[in-house]
């Protein structure tokens, strides 16, 4: 079981927190956004297993825990 936690403003686009899910293969992590509606462009930093990740070339697998955290802003 693959999970994805949102943090931040990105969780106004999911509606909730945390996404747990069963993958029957590896999945993009474009493709997730994609099917949850996610904007790509919102997502600032990926974390995967305590790593950083490139999002666009990320592949979730069933026991990965992905960070996604959006772009900070400020002043």
């Amino acid at each position: 079981m693959a999970r994805i936690v949102l943090h931040l403003t990105l969780r106004q686009h999911a509606g909730e927190k945390e996404i747990e899910f069963s993958l029957q293969e590896p999945m993009s992590l474009l493709a997730f956004l994609e099917s949850r509606n996610i904007p790509a462009d919102q997502v600032g930093l990926v974390v995967r297993n305590g790593r950083w990740e490139d999002k666009n070339t990320c592949i979730i697998h069933n026991d990965d825990r992905i960070e996604l955290f959006p772009f900070l802003q400020g002043g």
